[in-house]
């Protein structure tokens, strides 16, 4: 399976370093997009030997000598702190058997603090298909996205981040009718093919798809009263919220008009089947926006959960982002998203184990970063590289030097193997075998393609040897193969029940196995089996007059760089541009609290006036600093030029309506 994002793309060794596609139930023509041509090339900077710190620097020892001195600093660190002192941070890179494993390593030392950065790329959408229908997970296949009428992409952009998807799914849907409505402040690869592109302010969506909530409860025309009545709860106090809804000032709040508003209503009201698909950029609403919850109350109304053709997919961006999380690798959930405070879960896990998992929750990873140094002193990353994490770089190294002891197990040297005491090298996917789950649910085996470095080993062997030395459990560590560690995640997690390693052909098999390509057909997995509407989101400021809102790209996996965001330019408005004096192709600084970059201007009147769109790996420094509105301006020499001094370049925004 191509290991650089979650479509589950299947592959097989071509020319050299090259790939080669085989036709699979992601990529049903056998395509590859230009990431997974290159999946096989192996990665720069390349761990191979175990890695002590001595006297300030990094030094080759053997595994027995770095396992040694990981057992002694944990073990020191649980007997001075417990075992809160010691944090675990999972990655999406890593298989399911091995996050699996590394949040039953913290758990039977007794502690909750586990993590994965893939819980925060999409918490708020998960939580909301938590809570209201049942499981944190797309809700159809890929498969039955041509049977839309209706296809509302959100805050995402699959034609660049998942192509392969979009090309073979999502394409000829359109081309065979299928209206594609496209949500984003900033227009992509994936406008191109939109039949409507709606620019809300951004952090607004939560309001559009109130107003459009509104706007089809208003003449019943798309209200599914049959499925409203028979499948969900909550629809009264819900019908009620959007009476609340002052129409003016929450498209005003929105930023959209009202004629787009009510075309895409229509669409809606009059299509049989609409699917939602969204990415992380309907994450981080202001205030107690919510998105996704909001699209899903408007699909709800509709009745357009639980057939073929509807739902609401998570455009995960890596390639076991659902897995991880299916896993365990949380610090409130146990594996299969039963929480920690489940008391029959627990008793579930611990028949399984041996040892009852602790029942309060965990540290989530931000605030482990926070804690290190203090509460928490030793940590344990399995291809995660909290260096990078969206906070001033200065105040993240200083966190990370405060700890006692940070093991690092990674494929390559990166930031936090600078600041590691132990280094533990790593395999890839191609190297290892194991499963991983796609953004359909789809589990997926790996099989092993390449010849690791002699002495590099899998996340698998190393979190079995030293969940092994440092518990006093062995025997939960004494497993033949990865095909026991799944079959045992499968008896723990009820998402998996049924499945097994060895019958995982090479379609793969999706969760929960009575479901398959369609969740919710007959019955929600809630307490009274009935889907719950939420309420309509409170109103949203349009916020603040000073500089432009912020939109990014996604990043991709840290393997490979991002081709397809090669163009390193701030992308504005021709109306923006013109009223702060730009021309295209300036250079210009890109600004907030004293942190800029600089870089070159594209016009794009797919920008909406008020918004800069900047590729991620761009406004790295911006993000860290948690810059959300940015100012524009053109260097300070080139501002000073006579010809500029008559000009002025502050109130463009103001005056472009944003």
């Amino acid at each position: 399976m191509c290991s650089l994002c979650g479509v589950g793309c299947r592959l097989e060794p071509g020319d050299p370093p090259r790939a080669r596609g085989v036709a699979g139930p992601a990529n049903p023509n056998g395509r590859l997009c230009q990431k997974g041509v290159r999946a096989f090339e192996s990665p720069e900077n390349r761990l191979e030997r175990p890695l002590v710190r001595r006297g300030g620097e990094l030094t080759p020892v053997s595994w027995a000598t770095a396992y040694d001195r990981v057992v002694e600093s944990f073990r020191e660190i649980l007997a001075s702190g417990g075992p809160d002192a010691l944090a675990f941070l999972g990655a999406p890179h890593s298989t399911n058997e091995e996050n699996y494993l590394l949040q039953k390593l913290a758990r039977i030392l007794g502690t909750n603090n586990v993590d994965n950065r893939s819980r925060l790329c999409h918490v708020s959408t998960a939580r909301a298909l938590s809570e209201r229908v049942g499981w944190p997970a797309t809700t159809n296949s890929l498969s039955s996205l041509p049977d839309a009428d209706v296809i509302v992409v959100a805050g995402a952009n699959p034609a660049e981040r998942q192509p392969i998807a979009f090309n073979s799914f999502i394409r000829p849907a359109v081309n065979d009718g299928t209206t594609l409505v496209h949500v984003d402040p900033a227009g992509n690869r994936t406008t191109r093919l939109a039949d409507i592109h709606v620019k809300p302010r951004p952090g607004t969506d939560a309001l559009l798809f109130d107003l459009l909530s509104a706007r089809i409860h208003a003449d019943e025309r798309g209200v599914d009263r049959t499925f409203v009545d028979e499948r969900t709860s909550g629809y009264e106090g819900f019908a009620a919220s959007l009476g609340d809804i002052a129409s003016d000032e929450t498209l005003l709040a929105a930023g959209v008009e009202e004629t787009s508003v009510e075309r895409v209503a229509d669409l809606i009201a009059d299509a049989n089947r609409v699917a939602g698909l969204v990415g992380t950029g309907i994450e981080g609403s202001p205030g107690d926006a919510n998105a996704s919850a909001a699209l899903l109350n408007l699909l709800l109304l509709t009745g357009n959960v639980g057939r073929s053709g509807t739902g609401l997919y998570i455009l995960r961006g890596l390639a076991n982002e659902q897995g991880a999380t299916d896993a365990g690798c949380v610090p409130d959930k146990l594996p299969g998203h039963q929480p920690v405070t489940d008391s029959a879960a627990r008793a579930r896990v611990a028949a399984e184990w041996g040892t009852t998992p602790p029942s309060d929750p965990g540290t989530h990873a931000k605030d482990m970063l926070t804690s290190f140094g203090d509460g928490i002193r030793g940590a344990l990353a399995v291809g995660e590289n909290p260096a990078i994490s969206k906070r001033d770089p200065d105040w993240v190294r200083q966190q990370l030097d405060a700890l006692d002891t940070l093991v690092v197990v990674d494929v390559m040297s990166n930031e936090t193997t600078q600041h590691a005491d132990v280094v533990l090298p790593a395999m890839t996917g191609a190297e290892k075998e194991g499963t991983v789950t796609n953004l359909e649910r789809r589990v997926q085996r790996l099989q092993q393609v390449q010849t690791p470095p002699e002495r590099a080993r899998s996340d698998f062997e190393i979190l079995s040897d030293i969940g092994a030395r440092v518990t006093d459990r062995p025997d939960e560590f004494d497993y033949a193969s990865v095909a026991d560690v799944f079959d045992e995640l499968s008896r723990v997690a009820p998402t998996h029940v049924g499945m097994s390693y060895d019958e995982i052909g090479r379609e793969g098999s999706q969760w929960p196995v009575d479901c398959g390509d369609v969740l919710y057909r007959d019955e929600f997995e809630t307490a009274d089996s009935r889907a719950r509407f939420g309420s309509a989101q409170p109103l949203i400021s349009p916020g603040s007059d000073d500089g432009f809102w912020l939109v990014t790209g996604g990043r991709m996996s840290e393997f490979h760089d991002d081709a397809s965001s090669g163009d390193p330019t701030l992308r504005i408005n021709p109306t923006d541009a013109r009223e702060l004096g730009v021309d295209p192709g300036a250079t210009v600084d890109v600004s907030s609290d004293g942190t800029a970059v600089r870089t070159r201007v594209q016009l794009d009147d797919g920008i909406r006036c008020g918004a800069v769109y900047l590729p991620a790996n761009v406004a790295d420094p911006l993000l860290r600093h948690g810059a959300t509105t940015v100012s524009v301006a053109l260097p300070s020499a080139e501002r000073d030029r006579p010809e500029r001094r008559n000009g002025d370049e502050s109130a463009g925004a103001e005056r472009c309506g944003k």
